[in-house]
């Protein structure tokens, strides 16, 4: 995936471009009547998206954006951009079409970022579904956030074995991912996250053991009660899981280790609710794939 020329779109006016990076940046608005609509967009392949979508009845402005790879994955070189402009009071969904996989590089890696600006008083939630990362696969990825006053933002992060039908667990070479958040005053936090399978099974007992799939569920809203909000994610986590609160109570966080993709979804899913009734008054809808 070298050398292909891409398409370059804002508005109406298209350029073309040699380079190989993917690009997909949108800035939305809250519009007078309530409505969060697409203001700009810039979207070069193999990222796009077509129109946000308006799923949530108990929020009928709030702009759910459907992130789509047509290439059906991530190949060695890819350089991937996402860039999201939520202004003052929109509401935002970003998610993806379907699970991100992560394709054999053949000593080569592929690096993705996802940054979020999030006005004053906005809500934006960030859910990709299933990363799969096969054999020989290597990522690194960074998901920045940068919270306006009296903002909110959930994200979750979802990462499987590998494929476990074709025997390739933890058959990758590397997954790298960082999670950080300021507030325009101060940073919030670093979260980072190593799995190189070759120097030390994630598999082995004090990691992920017999429990292969893995999530991260992250919910940052420094002017609100996160130790309260900690505690209700504490008591919806299951068994083998933990929550907590962050430094300075910016936000309230929760790991999960799951045996199937199913039990994972699952799990996250309870918890994604817990934190919208407690920081916007409203569960999850049924997120449509």
């Amino acid at each position: 995936m070298t050398g292909r020329p891409r398409t370059l779109l804002m508005g109406a006016e298209s350029t073309t471009s040699a380079t190989t990076d993917g690009l997909l940046a949108l800035q939305l608005v809250c519009c007078r009547d309530g409505v969060t609509r697409l203001l700009k967009r810039a979207q070069q392949f193999p990222l796009r998206f077509t129109t946000p979508l308006y799923l949530d009845p108990g929020d009928p402005g709030m702009a759910w954006v459907y992130v789509q790879n047509p290439t059906g994955g991530v190949f060695a070189g890819d350089r991937l951009e996402t860039r999201v402009e939520a202004g003052p009071g929109a509401r935002v969904h970003l998610t993806t079409q379907s699970a991100t996989k992560l394709y054999r590089m053949d000593g080569s890696e592929a690096r993705q970022t996802v940054e979020f600006t999030v006005g004053d008083g906005a809500f934006v939630e960030y859910g990709p579904d299933l990363m799969i990362p096969h054999a020989g696969s290597s990522l690194t990825q960074r998901v920045s956030v940068r919270l306006g006053k009296r903002a909110s933002f959930i994200g979750v992060e979802l990462i499987a074995p590998g494929r476990l039908a074709r025997g390739e667990a933890f058959a990758y070479e590397r997954v790298d991912l960082t999670f950080e958040a300021v507030d325009g005053r101060s940073e919030l936090l670093v979260d980072t996250l190593v799995l190189e399978p070759s120097r030390r099974s994630p598999a082995r007992r004090g990691l992920l053991g017999p429990r292969p799939y893995f999530g991260t569920f992250m919910v940052l809203a420094p002017d609100r009660d996160m130790e309260t909000l900690g505690a209700l994610l504490d008591a919806e986590v299951p068994e083998v899981a933990a929550a907590g609160v962050l430094p300075g109570g910016a936000g309230s966080f929760a790991r999960v280790l799951a045996p199937t993709a199913p039990s994972l979804r699952e799990a996250v899913t309870a918890l994604w609710n817990v934190a919208r009734m407690y920081v916007v008054g409203r569960g999850l809808p049924r997120r449509r794939k």
